[in-house]
């Protein structure tokens, strides 16, 4: 699991490709997705040389063709209106998880049991609330967040006055926790009250949860 921000993607390869077929498809010109533009300067920030990149201020993101052979690529635009290009691969390729990022980790691990029972009370068939199609076979059925999980992080640290990136974790991978355990409880209770949850099938889950423009997850 890799954490960009409070996006979850599966891996770091699931993020750079991603990326890579955003870049290769998106209309050239100012990127003006919100949810875009706010993934970008998180990624920009993960930039092994981010400093001297970011300069003075993001204005704003740019996709250009490539002067040199074929493709597109990611350019900013400082706010004294010069220019540069950066490569996503750099931003991401031996970057370790942020802080931030291990807490939304350590949250999700913390209401996985708010899922897994959801999940075991879901009958089969059912009907997958994002394509539509019917979902046949339990190892065929995931749980996905109506209201987008990232959105439940914001909307938590908002009402508690918190910010995520300043608490400690403790562990790795699935011991992966919060240490302030009073913090984890409340969130738990929070997701509790106001989590949607719903029936989705595998393959259009795991295609709604990293799309770069997307504010589902």
């Amino acid at each position: 699991m890799y954490w960009l921000g409070p996006f979850q993607y599966a891996s770091k390869r699931e993020l750079l490709d991603r990326l890579k077929t955003f870049v290769a498809t998106a209309a050239t010109g100012k990127v003006t997705h919100p949810i875009a533009v706010q993934k970008l300067h998180l990624l920009i920030a993960q930039h092994p040389d981010a400093a001297r990149k970011v300069g003075p201020g993001v204005d704003h993101f740019v996709i250009k063709r490539n002067a040199l052979g074929a493709g597109q690529g990611l350019w900013l635009v400082r706010c004294d209106g010069s220019e540069t290009s950066f490569s996503y691969k750099r931003c991401i390729t031996g970057v370790r998880q942020s802080s931030y990022g291990k807490v939304c980790e350590a949250l999700r691990f913390e209401v996985r049991a708010q899922l897994i029972a959801f999940r075991e009370r879901q009958t089969l068939p059912t009907r997958c609330a994002i394509s539509g199609n019917q979902i046949m076979q339990r190892r065929d059925l995931h749980i996905d967040h109506k209201i987008p999980f990232w959105r439940l992080l914001q909307r938590f640290a908002e009402a508690q006055q918190l910010e995520l990136s300043a608490l400690a974790t403790r562990g790795s991978g699935e011991t992966l926790t919060l240490i302030d355990q009073e913090v984890a409880a409340a969130f738990a209770a929070f997701h509790l009250q106001h989590a949607q949850l719903q029936p989705s099938c595998r393959k259009a889950n795991g295609l709604k949860g990293g799309r770069l423009q997307s504010d589902d997850g």
